[in-house]
């Protein structure tokens, strides 16, 4: 059992490695602090939340606000805020709480494009659909989403309700009670349904500065799956889903690719 583990976790590494080579960069949401102390109900609590934009884990690249598609805080009553990023280059942006519960941070990326092509014997690289290019290699419809889990003073609940996004993670139990060894229970939904045999992979703050997963397992038929909490301090999962372009799309990508991250912190 044990070695069958083991090939999952190096196979999806490896095509994790070349998917990566020809995707565009992936969205994740990091927090300054996951658990904020909450002081009192005139105090409240506070945290900043920055993107993360690129390939290596927690930070790569900057990412324009002008990109951003939805920044939402959902409160644990459901009540829906709309966040204005911040202007610093990671877009760091701070929130204020008034009551204890896990809040849920969410944003999603424009709907854009990502074409590999070849032109007098070099790889290039355009944000752009593949009209009008020769010898392309590779050309994708994107849709990225982010979520992060925020939880303020002590908090039992699991917020494992969907936010809406066509691919979502969502905990199936209470992440800040996980210890090291202990397994975590998500299910991948695509379209609002399961998203069965869905890889999806794991990692943690300092496990790598490049691009490279310490986890990887597979969903079942009901879109589920468990991943193993290897380590202490933030981690960040991730999903992706591929299919092939429909005919109104052909002459502009070859596929359509979907991407969901979860950030959340185990003490």
């Amino acid at each position: 059992m044990r070695k069958m583990h083991l090939v999952l976790v190096l196979s999806a590494a490896f095509c994790l490695s070349l998917s990566n080579v020809a995707s565009p960069h992936a969205l994740w949401l990091n927090a300054t602090d996951y658990y904020p102390e909450f002081y009192s109900s005139e105090y409240g609590s506070r945290t900043k939340v920055y993107f993360g934009w690129g390939h290596d884990y927690p930070v790569s690249d900057f990412l324009s606000a002008e990109e951003l598609g939805e920044f939402n805080l959902i409160t644990p009553k459901g009540e829906i805020k709309r966040l204005q990023p911040g202007q610093g280059g990671f877009l760091a942006t701070e929130l204020t709480f008034s009551e204890k519960g896990t809040y849920i941070v969410s944003a999603s990326l424009n709907p854009g494009f990502y074409t590999m092509y070849m032109e007098k014997g070099e790889m290039h690289h355009k944000g752009a659909p593949k009209t009008g290019l020769s010898r392309v290699i590779m050309s994708r419809r994107f849709e990225q989403y982010a979520k992060a889990l925020i939880t303020v003073g002590v908090s039992s609940e699991v917020s494992g309700e969907p936010v809406g996004h066509t691919l979502e993670i969502i905990q199936l139990e209470n992440t800040s009670g996980l210890k090291v060894g202990d397994y975590l229970p998500v299910q991948v939904l695509f379209k609002g349904r399961p998203a069965r045999f869905c890889t999806v992979y794991g990692t943690y703050a300092g496990f790598s500065t490049g691009d490279d997963f310490a986890f990887a397992t597979m969903t079942d038929s009901e879109g589920k799956a468990k991943i193993r909490i290897l380590h202490h301090g933030p981690w960040m999962l991730k999903a992706r889903v591929v299919i092939p372009a429909p005919d109104e799309l052909e002459d502009k990508c070859d596929k359509l690719s979907y991407t969901a991250t979860l950030a959340f912190e185990v003490k």
